[in-house]
């Protein structure tokens, strides 16, 4: 972008109280995810933030770090700050674990980060989590702007965490809600606090996540020509993510050859997934269970699918059916918070709703998919345009610079 006035170092905080929390349940080393893992909120917000103009970078704990070291990611060059961290021990209470949480946040050593970054602005992943109203006191003590966004946290854990929530939101800046569900739950948790929430989607790169031909893609994976095939792909979340419910949902739409589902990603519940799939005897359903940080191995999968389907419970602004939709696919998609913002005008948007916790509903919306080859492809060129037009690096970093700079 041209003619900017100010230039912002922006500190991007993932959840978790230590990235271990986050990297163990899918089996990534910390050198993994600095040199090997892209996307997602985290890289794609880096990526929006300097597409916009501005110098975004990480900060995290890791309960392996001796001493704060400082990383380059690989995909995007962002700095990845990483301090000495602990896990909290669970408490007898889930106010007494709020209080070790707070206890055991690395304060010290994220505000020499800062200073030493020269950080302008804190943007957090998550605002109910207590790393939010740690983050709260020390943006207040150094007298830096606070951000949060919304990616699924949508609950206060415990009675001492609401209190400390109420002075934290009044003390932020602003906070980033894609979700139509959630900034409703807000207005209604926190009807005193005047909140600034701007609608901000996650990004993805449209350039990057492009389909190669649809017999291309299946030759290269050693796929039949024929087969009616769906996607899904992300983390092993079971309750989140739905997975019980498509795996109820899969035989009542097809039990032969003539269609296949295909579910790529790893996590924490792999092998209470693994349980699931061998009850379920499936002969049609393909696990790949290590979680892979090869996009272009996603991208042969997702060019060689007929259409791509979610079934979560919980979600905030996921990213893998942005991912789906960036290459073609028709999207089938539960009405989890979230998802309903991407499909926001249904079938125009390239998607097919249906509610939670209704597999008979899944393998209907299936079949309508796998019965008419023309409303794939209308869907998919929808689901296309519908990326390109809401949710590119360049339409998040235009709307990310217009909330960070206006103050």
């Amino acid at each position: 972008m041209t003619g900017r006035q100010t230039s912002l170092v922006v500190a991007l905080f993932p959840w978790g109280d230590v990235m271990e929390e986050f990297l163990d349940p899918i089996g990534l080393r910390l050198e993994e995810f600095v040199g090997q893992m892209t996307g997602g909120w985290l890289f794609g917000y880096a990526a929006a933030l300097q597409l916009a103009g501005h110098s975004p970078i990480i900060v995290c704990a890791s309960e392996h770090a001796s001493r704060t070291e400082c990383y380059l990611h690989a995909g995007t060059g962002t700095p990845i700050w990483v301090v000495p961290g602990k896990r909290a021990r669970q408490g007898h209470s889930a106010a007494a674990y709020s209080l070790r949480r707070w206890a055991t946040t690395p304060l010290s050593a994220f505000r020499k980060v800062l200073a030493s970054s020269q950080c302008d602005v804190i943007l957090a992943q998550e605002y109910e989590y207590t790393r939010f109203d740690a983050l709260a006191w020390l943006a207040h003590r150094m007298r830096i702007p606070l951000y949060a966004t919304f990616q699924g946290g949508d609950r206060t854990l415990s009675w001492i965490e609401a209190i400390a929530r109420q002075a934290s939101l009044r003390a932020c800046s602003g906070l980033i809600v894609a979700s139509a569900a959630e900034r409703e739950r807000l207005s209604k948790a926190y009807p005193r606090i005047a909140l600034d929430i701007a609608n901000i989607a996650n990004p993805i790169d449209v350039e990057e996540w492009k389909a190669i031909a649809r017999q291309e893609a299946r030759k290269s994976l050693g796929l039949p020509s024929e087969t009616f095939i769906a996607v899904n792909h992300g983390r092993i979340d079971i309750r989140r993510k739905g997975l019980d419910v498509l795996l109820k949902a899969w035989p009542l739409f097809s039990a032969d050859a003539s269609s296949e589902l295909v579910i790529i990603g790893s996590g924490q519940d792999r092998n209470e997934f693994a349980g699931l799939l061998r009850e379920a005897g499936l002969a049609n359903v393909r696990w790949l269970s290590a979680y892979t940080t090869d996009r272009s191995l996603i991208r042969r999968w997702l060019s060689a699918a007929d259409a791509y389907v979610t079934t979560s419970r919980i979600e905030g602004m996921p990213v893998a059916p942005l991912e789906a939709m960036a290459c073609g696919l028709p999207v089938v998609a539960t009405d989890a918070q979230g998802l309903p913002d991407i499909l926001a005008n249904g079938e125009a948007s390239g998607g097919l709703m249906v509610r939670k916790d209704q597999p008979e509903e899944i393998a209907r919306a299936l079949q309508r998919l796998k019965d008419d080859l023309h409303l794939r492809e209308r869907l998919g060129q929808a689901a296309r345009k519908r990326i390109e037009e809401n949710f590119s690096l360049a339409a998040v970093a235009a709307a990310l610079d217009c909330l960070l700079t206006r103050r």
